[in-house]
């Protein structure tokens, strides 16, 4: 038969305490007039771990309400003595957390229960919840603003070709706007993935731009850095791209481009020869020094080499040609070379867009456009 509850009170200056019995079991809460909160205090009996032998050892028993799974639990052990050790333990450790959760104010408690409620679904406690808010905040103390970490990456590219180091300025100046203020470690992959698809538009450029920017996560996140999470940049999927065959320029189209280059920029006719004789990639072009031509030819260090590997070309009799009527400055390619190159093909009647020809509006055919800059039209 269980009694009804029995209520006991005491009144203080700025206290209320009232003592609860039912059954057993005792408790006092403690009304703090100053903060209008209420710590409810256990006055309940200490747990008892009781000990047996059995045929399998010497047994101890573990109330559901210490045990890590909730329900009751035996513990088994060779000797007495080990029983004992572990009950004095068990014991001990409760009276350490009676200690701890004392005073919990009733708000707390709310909340706890409805963080509880929360988690369940997804199979975490509140601990485990905690655990993971912990290692976020750890991870944005380890980790660096974008901004920063942009300008240390492109600072390492320095050495790369111009195209390339273009396309590492494009993606610094997007990232910077869209996550500026932010630190690497709090930016997740879906919100990298919009950013992409709301900066690219066809599925090449998407590859070109999730390139670069998997490059610059994965620099920051190897050591000593290990400003982010590498794995993040998985959803960054390469789509696939049908490719055009790649054309062939005719004889007309060679000469034409040579006689525009004449016409308006002579400066830039050794850069059109040496890609038109030599099939050179343009990459390995714009890395060309004025040391690297010989009497025999032009040496293409590993350093600029797509193959990385060293080699040589000799000199075809129509290069040398064109070099001796337009030998080389103090330099291989002059200034602007992008810009000028551009200029030269749209004035050989490419329909290609370029700032230095009035008027300068985009052809109707800009945006469909799928053929690449004349060096690597012919020769790959």
């Amino acid at each position: 038969m269980v009694k009804s509850p029995q209520i006991f009170s005491q009144q203080s200056n700025n206290q209320s305490i009232n003592f609860f019995r039912s059954g057993h079991f005792g408790y006092f809460s403690t009304f703090l007039g100053n903060s209008g909160s209420y710590e409810l205090h256990s006055m309940g009996r200490p747990p008892s771990f009781k000990i047996a032998q059995t045929e399998d050892g010497w047994k101890v028993e573990i109330p559901a309400s210490l045990s890590a799974s909730g329900k009751r639990e035996r513990a088994f052990f060779k000797t007495r003595d080990q029983a004992k050790a572990h009950a004095a333990n068990l014991r001990a450790k409760r009276q350490a957390h009676g200690e701890n959760a004392a005073a919990i104010r009733p708000a707390l408690a709310e909340e706890a229960t409805k963080a509880s409620e929360m988690l369940a679904p997804v199979g975490l406690s509140l601990i485990d919840a905690a655990r993971i808010a912990v290692g976020i905040e750890e991870a944005k103390i380890g980790s660096e603003f974008v901004e920063i970490a942009l300008a240390a990456f492109v600072l390492t590219k320095e050495a790369k070709s111009e195209a390339q180091v273009r396309a590492y300025e494009h993606m610094r100046a997007a990232l910077a706007g869209e996550f500026a203020g932010r630190k690497l470690s709090t930016i997740t992959g879906q919100e990298l993935l919009n950013h992409v698809e709301a900066t690219t538009g066809r599925d090449s450029t998407f590859n070109r731009r999730a390139e670069t920017i998997r490059t610059f996560w994965r620099w920051c996140a190897k050591a000593p850095r290990t400003w982010c999470d590498s794995r993040l940049i998985d959803v960054l999927e390469r789509k696939d791209v049908r490719r055009a065959p790649i054309g062939i320029l005719t004889h007309e189209e060679c000469r034409q481009l040579l006689q525009a280059a004449e016409s308006h920029y002579p400066e830039c006719v050794p850069g059109f020869a040496i890609s038109l004789f030599t099939g050179i990639r343009r990459a390995e072009l714009e890395r060309l020094e004025v040391s690297d031509f010989t009497e025999e030819g032009i040496v293409i260090h590993a350093a600029s080499a797509k193959t990385g590997r060293r080699r040589f070309i000799h000199f075809p009799m129509p290069l040398e040609q064109w070099l001796a009527a337009y030998p080389l400055g103090s330099s291989v390619l002059p200034a602007n070379w992008t810009r000028k190159e551009k200029a030269i093909r749209r004035l050989a009647g490419w329909k290609v867009w370029s700032d230095l020809v009035q008027p300068a509006t985009p052809p109707a055919n800009r945006k469909r456009s799928t053929r690449p800059p004349f060096p690597d039209l012919r020769y790959r």
